[in-house]
């Protein structure tokens, strides 16, 4: 659902050798069952389109943090086949570049990566906190210690992602 400009950005960023695309208005979200009614947004999900906007691997999260490994995603996009057009008949997801500048959820601001570093220091520090109790609680103290230790991972990488985006804005 992030606007196509920050969309390029991060292709940009990451090398990555095909395009992210967008979804201002959550209509492919809600067409492949992932849209929050309630937060008027989609859930946590990862989407592979081919070219004739077939999804070939959908993998819905049950938080942002819930993510397929590398390994799958990579494997998922190596098996995208370039299958021409759309097939006949199908509805096309269409966004305007006014409804790709707005937000789906007007009433809430977006978040400024200010507030989101400290917000990713919080998280990270809890999961700390978190793995220090688990430690002692036996086999399932050692299950929750590793998701613990997985997410505060991905905390660090959100981390130092903010701080690479802050510092190429300042430079």
């Amino acid at each position: 659902m992030d606007p196509p400009d920050n969309n390029a950005a991060m292709v940009r960023k990451l090398l990555l050798p095909f395009p992210l695309l967008s979804d201002p208005r959550g209509d492919l979200a809600r067409r492949c069952g992932l849209w929050n009614e309630r937060e008027r947004v989609a859930v946590p999900a990862l989407v592979l389109v081919d070219r004739s906007a077939t999804v070939r691997y959908l993998y819905a999260g049950r938080d942002f943090a819930d993510r397929p490994g590398d390994e799958v995603v990579i494997s998922a996009a190596r098996r995208l086949e370039d299958a021409g057009e759309p097939p006949e008949g199908e509805p096309e997801v269409v966004a305007t570049v006014a409804d790709a500048g707005g937000s789906t959820r007007p009433d809430r601001p977006p978040h400024r990566l200010e507030d989101l570093l400290v917000y990713y220091r919080g998280v990270y520090f809890a999961t700390v906190a978190l793995g220090g109790r688990f430690k002692g609680w036996g086999e399932s103290g050692r299950r929750a210690l590793e998701e613990v230790v997985r997410y505060r991972g991905l905390m660090e990488g959100y981390l130092e992602a903010v701080r690479q985006t802050l510092k190429l804005r300042e430079g």
